[in-house]
């Protein structure tokens, strides 16, 4: 599977989601807010300083057919930390008579990080939020990994996604955090996830007087493929 593949399927799949609904009891009153916003790559480092992709933020959306906002770019490259190329970052969404919802992509290819302690072939990114007339909800369906190592240890091989939430320490570095999902709303009247396919965090121990280590502080991050979307009231 390629690049461009992956990510013109899920922008075909964005747009059909969002128009193609149309059950349910929700007025356009009544869901009053749709968002979405997503970027390739994130970079907060003491050596690297701070870098992000160009981000695709879902303007305000209030009519029926909807709105959509994207970026690209051919590669990013941030020394001491990351390389990538391909970034697409896509966010769409509309308010309907019957219905609501958001669908944001983020897709990377070629993901080198920290000297290649992680590597995938490609990453990506979806998030989808819906609400209807049987409540909101949401969702990460779609989100994978292409041949994903950490620490030189194959994760996935081929098309392939991790449980939600897994998390590896990375020794003498932090930990990374893969298919990070962070939930929002009451399922109800609104529903929102945030999905960080990659999240590294970079630590540092914090020395005791007496030279013990006695716990760990963050020092930085490193973010491959988020993609965010909510609908609520």
């Amino acid at each position: 599977m390629t690049f461009m593949r992956v990510h013109g399927m899920h922008r075909l799949l964005a747009l059909a989601c969002i128009a193609g609904s149309t059950t349910g009891v929700v007025t356009a009153a009544e869901a009053q807010s749709v968002t979405g916003n997503a970027y390739a790559v994130y970079v907060n480092t003491p050596l690297a300083g701070q870098t992000q992709s160009p981000q695709a933020v879902l303007p305000a959306v209030w009519e029926p057919n909807g709105d959509m906002a994207s970026t690209t770019a051919d590669a990013l490259s941030v020394p001491n930390a990351l390389s990538s190329d391909f970034l697409n970052s896509m966010t769409s969404g509309a308010i309907g008579s019957a219905d609501a919802g958001a669908q944001s992509v983020a897709s990377v290819a070629h993901v080198n990080i920290l000297g290649g302690l992680i590597t995938a072939k490609e990453v990506v990114a979806n998030s989808t939020s819906s609400r209807s007339g049987s409540g909101a909800a949401s969702n990460a369906n779609g989100s994978t990994f292409e041949d994903l190592m950490v620490a030189g240890v194959p994760v996935t091989s081929g098309d392939a996604l991790v449980a939600p939430n897994t998390r590896m320490n990375l020794p003498n570095v932090g930990y990374v955090v893969l298919n990070e999902q962070k939930v929002t709303g009451d399922g109800a009247m609104s529903s929102g996830v945030t999905v960080n396919m990659i999240h590294v965090v970079l630590q540092q121990p914090v020395v005791g007087l007496l030279g013990q280590i006695t716990g760990y502080r963050q020092v930085g991050e490193i973010i491959v493929g988020s993609a965010t979307s909510a609908v609520g009231s």
